[in-house]
């Protein structure tokens, strides 16, 4: 529930007062045209940033002024930045990282949503435009005229935050007029202005005399006011939920994962996209041999028993953003569905 308990609060509170002093939001003043493209990366997921410049490279990036990649370690322990292009679309491609104490409080909560506020507050601090899309890392464009119509919709209205779905959940419905904040475009002058970056971390509150947990940005969404619908159809985005946060939660609290380990099925395929081929070919093996589970950094992700209407949404996006990005579906990402299917629908508890 939105609530949750006393102690749950305490903790959250703790855990905001430690992070209070991490970023510091400085007026934005003249910005230029334009929006800025911000993406949260995990270092030790690289491979997933290279898939997603990989998709957005097919896409028209008119208005774009740049893409920023904010990993999550000092950018002297990203190996990877080397390995990075230096555009896509011909839109430069900017690399920062966290400080040394933005790091160690990371670490020491291990939360996602501790990352997932960082970093997008990381590219808020940075962005030298007004107008920022919050682009997650695991979401893949499947049309190429995606953010041209994002963008186009946030530079004609009046909105301080656009979403593509409302938000609803821990306490709040969709008609509370709230909206989500992947794909999310925001007005950074305002909130580099008007709040702190602690201001957007998740938090409990209440709201009509009722405790409910504010995700991260829904409070200030609440007091700023002015939020929009630009909606998107299935076949614009590929977008597994929560699958960072269950990354996250599997190396380090597996009881949290639902059955079957979610969207987190998906990780070796997208890492696969970005050219990192171990987890894929190894979780391939794995699956060949009969198992229903397979190692994801050292811990074993057993797969069996997912819900079957989430395994055929995860097919046909797989195969939407084959077809987008190569033209049709590879020969061993067909096995690679086939095998994850049986593995995901056997009864839990399967041969491992």
């Amino acid at each position: 529930m939105g609530g949750r308990t006393l102690l749950h609060r305490f903790r959250r509170g703790l855990i905001t007062r430690s992070l209070s002093r991490l970023i510091e939001w400085t007026p934005l003043n003249e910005p230029v045209p334009g929006y800025t493209i911000v993406i949260g990366c995990v270092t030790e997921l690289a491979g997933l940033a290279v898939a997603n410049l990989k998709a957005l490279g097919r896409c028209d990036l008119t208005g774009a002024v740049e893409i920023l990649l904010v990993f999550d370690r000092p950018l002297d322990q990203v190996a990877a930045v080397t390995g990075l292009p230096e555009s896509v679309s011909g839109i430069p491609v900017r690399t920062v990282g966290y400080s040394d104490s933005q790091d160690r409080a990371a670490r020491r909560i291990s939360w996602g949503w501790v990352y997932a506020w960082m970093s997008w507050s990381i590219g808020i601090a940075e962005s030298r435009t007004r107008a920022v899309l919050l682009h997650d890392l695991d979401a893949m464009p499947l049309k190429s005229d995606l953010f041209l119509k994002l963008s186009a919709s946030f530079a004609a209205s009046t909105s301080i935050f656009q979403g593509v779905r409302p938000y609803s959940g821990n306490g709040f419905v969709e008609a509370d007029g709230f909206v989500a904040t992947y794909e999310m475009l925001l007005d950074a002058s305002v909130l580099r202005e008007k709040a702190k970056a602690i201001d957007a971390f998740s938090r409990f509150g209440k709201r009509d005399g009722v405790w409910v947990d504010y995700d991260t940005f829904l409070s200030l969404e609440e007091r700023l006011g002015s939020c929009s619908i630009c909606p998107v159809e299935a076949e614009d985005l590929f977008h597994p939920s929560q699958l960072l946060c269950q990354y996250t939660d599997h190396l380090n609290t597996p009881h949290r994962l639902p059955a079957g380990g979610g969207n987190l099925v998906l990780l070796p395929y997208l890492l696969y996209v970005g050219g990192a081929e171990e987890m894929f070919v190894e979780a391939l093996a794995a699956l060949k041999d009969g198992g229903s589970s397979f190692l994801i950094r050292s811990k074993r992700l057993d797969i069996s028993g997912a819900n079957s209407e989430l395994v055929q949404w995860q097919r046909v996006q797989v195969e939407r953003l084959e077809t987008f990005l190569f033209q049709g579906l590879r020969p061993e990402v067909a096995e690679w569905l086939e095998v994850t299917g049986r593995a995901a629908t056997a009864a839990p508890g399967t041969k491992r």
